[in-house]
Formats: C-alpha cells, sequence, structure tokens
C-alpha cells in the first residue's frame, strides 16, 4: 500500500515538473556554478530536467548509503544474536549440570544426616547401657 501511494506522490510531482518545463521552454537562461564561470545560455526547460535529475541522483546516493548502513547494522545485530543465543545455550547447560551436582549433594547430606542419626543413637544406647 505505500508503495502505491509512493508511485502516485511521484507521479504527481513528474507531471508537475512537466507542466512546468512545458510553460518555460522559450527563455533562455545562463547558471552562475562559481562566482568565475557559468554555464553558457540553456533553454530554461533544460536546466529544470537536469536540476530534477541531479537531484534524483543525489537522492538516491544517500538512500544507498542508508541502506548500507542498514545491512551494516542488522549483520552486527544477527552476529549479536548469534553469540548471545550461544551464551544462552551454554548457560543453560550449565544450569543443568549445576542442578545435578546439587541433587547429588543433597542425596550425599542425607545419607550423612542419616549414619550420624545412627552415630546418635548408637551413642545414646551406650550411655544407657553404662548406666
Amino acid at each position: 500500500m505505500i508503495a502505491k501511494i509512493r508511485l502516485v506522490i511521484w507521479l504527481i510531482i513528474l507531471l508537475a515538473v512537466a507542466y512546468f518545463v512545458s510553460m518555460n521552454t522559450e527563455p533562455t537562461v545562463s547558471v552562475k556554478l562559481l562566482p568565475t564561470y557559468s554555464t553558457p545560455e540553456l533553454p530554461l526547460a533544460l536546466i529544470i530536467i537536469l536540476s530534477m535529475i541531479l537531484g534524483a541522483i543525489l537522492i538516491l546516493m544517500f538512500t544507498i548509503s542508508d541502506w548500507f548502513l542498514f545491512n551494516v547494522e542488522k549483520l552486527k545485530i544477527k552476529r549479536q544474536l548469534n553469540l548471545t543465543k550461544y551464551d544462552l545455550e551454554k548457560c543453560s547447560k550449565k544450569k543443568k549440570e549445576l542442578e545435578e551436582e546439587i541433587r547429588k549433594l543433597q542425596e550425599e547430606i542425607e545419607l550423612l544426616k542419616k549414619e550420624e542419626q545412627i552415630k546418635v543413637e548408637e551413642v545414646k544406647k551406650e550411655e544407657e547401657e553404662k548406666t
């Protein structure tokens, strides 16, 4: 939809320029490019057309440079995204390893508690037997 609107706007601009050029075919003008240099006498319509072409070329150059910078930035962001995904996978693996280690340590703690409780019970029995 935006492309169609843009096309219509460009057509309106081109029609306005064509109308303006057709109205100004008769006079000839000289354009001062530098203080010491000016063009030979040229029809005003030709000056208008050349100005439009030069403006279009400049716009195209700016658009291409913006497009190039956009693509470079897009590549940087993709690279950063891939690095972040890699880091996320690495962290997930590390998390699983740590969770497994925690589970093993908890089992070991439970075993140690049971052993300690058995020892405490044995000590109590020994004390009872002594008395």
